[in-house]
């Protein structure tokens, strides 16, 4: 998995930072843990997984790109309102690559 150098985290998750990125770097089950990552497949625009449904594969591959962490599936809902509110501002659409080329650019 690769983490995205503009990671968003929610305000519970941030308080447990170190742990959370450890324990998800180490395979750790971590139940109640949610990152949200660009949709597998379909129209979606993000998708908001548990932790402890990331495969071995995911954790030690190049996918998937680990956009935000959170604590609780409520504060990962949280957390993809206001990603989806930054990328709206800063670009005028929907378009989340083109977000990331935007703060890429800056």
């Amino acid at each position: 998995m690769i983490w995205w150098k503009h990671l968003y985290m929610g305000d519970k998750a941030s308080a447990w930072r170190p742990q959370i990125l450890e324990g998800i770097r180490l395979g750790r089950k971590m139940p109640g843990i949610y990152v949200i990552t660009p949709p597998a497949s379909g129209n979606h625009i993000f998708d908001i997984r548990p932790v402890s449904l990331l495969t071995e594969e995911e954790r030690r591959g190049e996918t998937p790109l680990i956009l935000g962490t959170a604590l609780g599936y409520g504060e990962a809902c949280q957390v993809v309102r206001q990603m989806v509110d930054d990328m709206y501002r800063s670009t005028g659409a929907f378009d989340w690559q083109q977000y990331m080329d935007f703060l890429e650019a800056r």
